[in-house]
């Protein structure tokens, strides 16, 4: 049986005989795994569609053992992102905990959207590299189940002089702070950056990116999400390390 789907490569396994192990997120098969036969040697018509960032059309091949990709047509392989290295790795960043949170078919096209949308603005030079991590953190936590509750004060509901604590999502005003134990993590929340982030769960894909923050501002939004993330995932990103020695 084939299956055709729109994806893109978010990494790749070398295998013996020139073969790769793609893991690409499609757009309504979620993240799987797919071989592609001789495509090291570079001479293979798939050798394009194998790399890590390349969106393709895939023609898939469902065997007992996993996908094959019988043909892939290219249709963006993000070339200008490869030539800045605090792009490439911001890219990679992305690559590397869109496959930690593992979309299905549930939530994969949506995050498969976010993702492309992301790279084209990254590519474009239309939003700063800190904004778009933020806000690509912060959704794609929200597409997969961990939006946090930005609602208001967990105790009263104010929504001003706000701290976040990461570790659940929620929010607490500084007259609702001593119900909470002094050494859970917390974080101030300016009102701005509260803004942005509600934002950043409740727009239409259309709206996502339009909003504007000063650079003190979205400098405070980037440490948030990534806070959240980390403690969302409990995971550690070589890729955002590497990163942050290139920024």
């Amino acid at each position: 049986m084939t299956v055709k789907t729109r994806g893109i490569v978010l990494g790749q396994i070398p295998m013996r005989d020139q073969d790769k192990k793609l893991l690409i997120l499609t757009e309504d098969m979620g993240l799987i795994e797919a071989i592609a036969r001789k495509v090291n040697g570079g001479r293979s018509s798939l050798s394009a569609a194998a790399e890590v960032l390349a969106c393709s059309d895939f023609c898939l091949y469902a065997g007992k053992s996993g996908y094959i990709v019988n043909s892939a047509d290219l249709n963006q392989n993000f070339y200008d992102l490869r030539m800045d290295l605090e792009k490439l790795s911001l890219a990679s960043y992305f690559c590397e905990l869109t496959r930690f949170i593992l979309p299905d078919r549930d939530n994969g096209g949506a995050c498969l959207k976010l993702l492309l949308n992301t790279l084209w603005l990254l590519e474009k030079g239309k939003r700063s590299p800190a904004m778009l991590k933020a806000v690509y953190e912060l959704r794609l936590l929200c597409l997969s189940g961990f939006a946090p509750d930005l609602s208001g004060c967990l105790h009263c509901g104010a929504e001003e002089a706000l701290a976040f604590f990461p570790l659940d999502g929620t929010l607490l005003c500084a007259e609702c702070l001593g119900a909470m134990p002094p050494d859970r993590p917390r974080m101030p929340l300016p009102q701005p950056v509260f803004l942005a982030m509600r934002h950043i769960c409740e727009a239409p894909d259309e709206k996502l990116f339009s909003f504007k923050l000063t650079p003190d501002s979205e400098a405070a939004l980037g440490q948030v999400t990534e806070a959240f993330t980390l403690c969302q995932t409990g995971g550690q990103f070589k890729s955002l390390d590497f990163y942050k020695t290139v920024v």
